[in-house]
């Protein structure tokens, strides 16, 4: 008789991130000779509307659950216990994808993407305590009462045994994410969109969040405008009205002679790919992540990247990445003037990505999990 694995996508949403492209990629790259071993199911939230998670859903053969549970939060803990204590007898392995373990869960396998709440969690002063002390509940917990711990970089294994206890390092295994995403079905790139119609621009993904540190790129912006040609600009994913207001003043400022800082607002997969194939280079200006998917996909089409020398970006971007101290926007400034001051770079650069993006796939981390599945299912 088949195993049953259930695998929790409830977290999967509508608008591109990077949680829900980690739970995708693991399902459409699970190899077909699984589902000879294995009976897969997946739990998702009721009404999600994304089409390509419902194209891998529909085109594996997966048995679809559909659920009321919160995504994060108290409120998911109490309809996962109810969800749990009604269908525990209907499978033998549950894959908690997000950092959200059920709480009253043994024996599961937990991924645990970052740490970043501990320092940077974006929350009201008088709550940031109560919250963080609830999400260090829910990851010790994972790691207690799991079966296994996928960590998505070894530097977020390391933040998990400094923070918790070097104890777990049996149980903590490192499974890097991929890229495949970007890749359209005949095999080539995604097509380019005309949405937008940049020249030359620096280009960022993300949010205004506080570690992703706008604040300081576009410190660093302004200090590298007066060694830049004049036609080039800064383009970033989001909206403005996110920004506080010291760096409102400080977008407003630079625009003053012409529009050199772009916000383009949400941005769909099409003109995601337009943005990254057109742009002269990529920056990644965070103050901590836990992998940094956006690397490999600037790598994938051949776009330099800029980037933090903090926390896993530098296991991500190896010998690849130009660096820069994220904390002094001199720095950052330093690193975008030179890559301007030297086109030779450039070329060095795309070729060092390419070999760099090698290393990565999400067939390979597909088949990693299964064998952990594996693993923990003979265990149990």
């Amino acid at each position: 008789m088949k195993k049953r694995i259930l695998i929790d996508a409830t977290t999967v949403v509508e608008k591109i991130d990077g949680l829900s492209r980690y739970i995708i990629n693991l399902l459409a790259h699970i190899p077909k000779e699984a589902f000879d071993k294995y009976d897969f199911s997946v739990l998702i939230s009721k009404g999600v509307k994304r089409e390509e998670f419902w194209k891998v859903l529909n085109e594996g053969n997966f048995k679809i659950i559909e659920t009321d549970i919160a995504p994060i939060g108290p409120k998911r803990d109490w309809g996962m216990f109810w969800f749990l204590r009604k269908n525990q007898n209907t499978f033998d392995l549950f894959h908690s994808t997000s950092n959200q373990y059920p709480l009253y869960l043994k024996g599961g396998v937990a991924t645990v993407h970052d740490l970043i709440f501990r320092k940077y969690l974006d929350t009201r002063w008088w709550t940031f305590n109560l919250a963080v002390a609830y999400l260090n509940r829910v990851l010790k917990n994972s790691l207690i009462k799991s079966s296994a711990v996928i960590a998505v970089s070894n530097a977020t294994k390391q933040d998990l045994l400094d923070s918790y206890g070097k104890e777990f390092r049996d149980k903590i295994h490192v499974i890097y994410e991929g890229w495949e995403h970007s890749i359209a079905e005949n095999g080539s790139p995604k097509a380019l969109s005309d949405e937008f119609n940049f020249k030359n621009y620096i280009f960022f993904i993300g949010t205004t969040r506080k570690h992703k540190n706008i604040k300081n790129l576009l410190k660093a912006f302004d200090i590298a405008l007066k060694k830049l040609p004049g036609h080039v600009q800064l383009v970033l994913t989001g909206r403005t009205d996110y920004l506080d207001k010291d760096d409102a003043a400080v977008v407003e400022k630079i625009n003053e002679h012409g529009e050199r800082v772009v916000f383009t607002g949400y941005v769909k997969d099409e003109a995601l790919v337009s943005l990254f194939s057109n742009a002269d280079a990529f920056i990644y200006p965070s103050l901590w992540e836990g992998f940094g998917i956006p690397i490999l996909e600037a790598f994938y089409y051949n776009v330099p990247v800029l980037c933090s020398n903090t926390a896993s970006l530098p296991e991500v971007a190896g010998d690849a990445g130009i660096y820069f101290d994220p904390y002094n926007p001199e720095s950052i400034a330093e690193a975008i003037v030179g890559f301007y001051a030297d086109e030779s770079k450039r070329i060095a650069y795309i070729e060092k990505g390419k070999e760099q993006l090698a290393k990565f796939s999400s067939t390979k981390a597909a088949i990693e999990t299964i064998e952990l599945y594996e693993k923990c299912l003979s265990n149990n």
